[in-house]
């Protein structure tokens, strides 16, 4: 469980200055619900189930951070600050029942919109050279990343067995130590196993701070670019709504055309109109503010 507090002055927002109780699965829900509100737009990603489970100690703080990024970037996106679902989740204070109903109303949505998703129109081929230049560097961006990730994983358990080596090795040391072997011999043995002990923490410390910088930078890079071709994905589905909508549109056509031969028109003419104008329009974006957050901290 995380609190989440809030400092803003936005006018959206009951108060200036709130906080709430979110849950890890409320954050991927957040993901979720603004990628699908806003296609095209590149949603921050918050953190999946961590990959690194060696240090118990520090995934906590870990994943903490990573959310207070997200969240961060979220909230100063010019687009998403104004989502409803941010809202929402920033201050309700019932959010297990409104999430709860925001789940039905997309599924409902989804029921409606059934019989247009299974049409299948024309194949989308990619016309634009820009953005295959772009996969392409996504694409090798993506695999050297995961080799960095894994080299650096390779390392960090070499350092985790080098430590353990060392705590064998200082115990043996220490061992000796309280020997008769003499005063002189037995302290610098002391030494020696103190030594052998700073190594060791020093071993585990280098570890767990690539963990912490490097691997998690790198796993961050590496769900960006999943939002990324995320965004890419919806100029597909734009264009498939867009083929839909003509498909439409010509149906309706056909069909008034046919009422106008038959002399079946009638009154129906301008209500045949409207619809043919439904399904042409296109919805604007509303215009957007600048960035109202003044601060955002996750505990």
């Amino acid at each position: 469980m995380y609190t989440v507090r809030t400092r803003t002055t936005s006018p959206h927002y009951r108060k200036g200055e709130f906080s709430v109780l979110r849950r890890f699965s409320d954050f991927l829900w957040l993901f979720e619900t603004l990628t699908a509100n806003n296609p095209g737009v590149i949603v921050p990603p918050v953190p999946d189930k961590h990959p690194f489970g060696r240090f118990q100690d520090t995934f906590i703080e870990t994943r903490r951070l990573a959310l207070q990024r997200a969240v961060t970037k979220i909230t100063a996106h010019p687009v998403l600050q104004l989502d409803p679902d941010l809202r929402m989740f920033l201050e309700s204070d019932h959010f297990a029942t409104d999430s709860k109903n925001r789940r039905a109303e997309f599924q409902q949505e989804a029921g409606n919109k059934g019989l247009l998703s299974s049409w299948t129109g024309p194949k989308f081929v990619e016309q634009d050279d820009w953005f295959d230049s772009r996969r392409a560097f996504l694409d090798s961006l993506e695999s050297q990343l995961k080799s960095l990730s894994k080299s650096l994983e390779t390392a960090s358990k070499a350092r985790l067995d080098m430590a353990t080596s060392m705590t064998d090795f200082a115990s043996s040391v220490s061992a000796l130590s309280d020997s008769d072997l003499g005063s002189a011999m037995c302290a610098v043995l002391a030494r020696l196993s103190d030594l052998a002990h700073q190594e060791k923490e020093a071993n585990e410390e280098q570890a767990k701070a690539e963990v912490v910088n490097l691997l998690n930078l790198s796993d961050e890079y590496v769900r960006f670019i999943a939002s990324v071709r995320l965004a890419f994905a919806g100029r597909i589905k734009s264009y498939e709504r867009w083929q839909m909508a003509e498909k439409e549109v010509t149906r309706l056509r056909g069909v008034r055309e046919k009422a106008r031969q038959q002399g079946k028109l009638g009154d129906r003419g301008p209500q045949s109109l409207a619809e043919i104008g439904d399904v042409s329009d296109t919805i604007n974006g509303s215009d957007r503010n600048s960035d109202p957050f003044t601060g955002m901290g996750i505990s």
